[in-house]
Formats: C-alpha cells, structure tokens, sequence
C-alpha cells in the first residue's frame, strides 16, 4: 500500500493505530514501514526476487508520485466545499482502482475464478467418453503404459477437482495494464463525499471496499451498480454508486456529532471487508468498531 496514502492517517505520534483483525487484537501503533509490505509481493512467485517485480516497483513509484504531487490539493478542495474539477475526480478514482487492483484481495479472488475455471476444464476433459483415447496417445508418446487402475485413480482425482493448481501471481500481475480503465468506472459512478466533523473514518489492507446489491435473476450488478466504499482520509470517506441522472456526479454531505452512528457504520463496512489488518488514526475509533461488530454479531 503506497505510504503517502497510510501516511493520512497517522496520528500525533507519526504512528498507525492498527487491529488485527482475525484475532481481534488490538496491536502496537507502527510506522508506515511496518504496515502493508511484503517483500516482492510483485514478483511471479511472492518473496521470490525476478526482474518482473523491481520493473513494477518502479512503475508504481511513478504513479503514487504523480498522485501525491496532487492529492493534497484535492483534498483541501474537498473539506473547503470548493468545486472538484473532473481531472482531480478522475484522479482520485485512478488512487481508488490503484488500491484496489494491486491488492491481496484482488490476488486471491483472480486466482479463485482461475482456479474454478480451470478445474471445470479438466472435470470436462476428464469426463469426456473418449478420455482413453487421450491416455492411449499418452502412453504412446512418452512409450510408457498407464495402468487401468491408474487411469481411473487420475479421471477420479480430475473429474473431482481434488487437486491444487499451485498458481503463481501470472494473472494478477497481467491485470496491472486495466488501473486506467477502473479509474473511468469509477468515475462514472456518482459520489456521495461525507466528510467528517466528528469520529474518524478508518482504513484497512483492503481499502476499497465493493458491496454488491441483492439482485433476483441470473445476471450479477454490473460494475457501475455495485457500491464502493473508500476512506480517502480520516476526515474524508466517498461512497460510490449506479449514476442517477437527478443527483450529483459529486455530492458532498457533512457528518456531525449526531451523526456519529453514521461514521460507525462506514467504518464497519471497511471492517468487515479488511484483508487481515485494520488501520486507524485513533485507537477509539478500533474500539467502537468492535463494539458495535460485537452488538451487530448479538443481534443476528
């Protein structure tokens, strides 16, 4: 995760306030250093050094220093209620589809569907009347006979999907080209810009947060009718979603101290959606999340 975007919700002690989230424990605030890193996490295979990961490396360094060399201005814009240009929307969802695409959540759901896909594959593959055909060839190519016995161990196996593909980060990392094209979804969405007079938003190491609604029939939502959500700041948290011709493609609403329940919620939702950590600028802001996680979880 880029450290000019973890570095806005530092506290006055230039440290992290941060929940695990799994434990549900409460760690030691950390600098920026300590926090979304893993070493050659863009690499082809995780941890392992290639020139593949240093190249990405360097191109994420430019695009977070083009970002930071605007956000700052965009974001006195925003809690100034002056008028935001599209050029600095759009580059505020270009930050949004960044986060969003290079992440571990991103990784695990790319290889999920790939996984299922290609299993699906070979479950056909493996059922087809003809399959003893292919092992013949097989045996005949490497001059070498499957037994039997074998063949029906390996069809059963295959047809099953009792297997692990073992996937390297090939097709997340082929998905690195498609941060313009997400950066103009979400622009196209329209937003609703809360900004905080109160309690502070939060983040997480899955920072955009995407709800899919409730739909009856076979089709998913498209991309433009789901809803993300992303804390752009403590102080700054956008909701994105389905454009509607009667509101604004940028509407800003401030919460106050009534409206505390609010901001609660927003930050549940980034909760309940984080990868493995939750990122605060203070430590009261994890406790109300786990309590209210803790009334919500009582209630149903």
């Amino acid at each position: 995760m880029p450290k000019f975007y973890l570095k806005k919700f530092l506290n006055a002690a230039h440290l992290v306030e941060v929940l695990d989230c799994e434990q549900k424990e409460i760690l030691s605030p950390r600098g920026t250093n300590g926090i979304c890193y893993e070493k050659f996490f863009y690499g082809i295979k995780t941890g392992e050094p290639d020139e593949i990961s240093q190249q990405i490396e360097k191109m994420f360094q430019q695009m977070e220093d083009w970002i930071a060399k605007n956000l700052d201005r965009i974001i006195l814009k925003i809690l100034n209620n002056e008028q935001i240009l599209d050029n600095e929307k759009w580059l505020i969802s270009f930050l949004m589809s960044l986060l969003w695409v290079r992440g571990p959540v991103m990784r695990d759901q790319i290889n999920a569907m790939t996984t299922k896909v290609m299993k699906k594959v070979n479950s056909l593959h493996f059922s087809h009347p003809k399959i003893n055909e292919w092992f013949d060839q097989i045996d005949k190519n490497m001059e070498k006979s499957v037994s039997l016995e074998e063949r029906e161990r390996i069809k059963k196996i295959m047809i099953a999907g009792e297997y692990s593909l073992g996937l390297n980060n090939y097709f997340h990392l082929a998905m690195f080209d498609s941060f313009p094209g997400f950066a103009n979804l979400f622009f196209y969405q329209h937003w609703t810009v809360f900004i905080s007079k109160s309690k502070k938003f939060v983040t997480s190491d899955n920072p955009l947060v995407v709800i899919i609604p409730k739909r009856v029939g076979i089709y998913q939502p498209t991309f433009t009718e789901r809803i993300h959500h992303f804390a752009l700041t403590p102080e700054i948290f956008i909701v994105a979603r389905y454009p509607e011709t009667s509101v604004k493609k940028f509407k800003r609403k401030t919460l106050f101290a009534e409206q505390e329940q609010k901001i609660l919620f927003l930050n549940l939702t980034i909760y309940d959606k984080a990868y493995k950590y939750l990122y605060a600028t203070e430590k009261q802001s994890i406790d109300d999340i786990l309590l209210l996680a803790k009334q919500y979880n009582t209630q149903n």
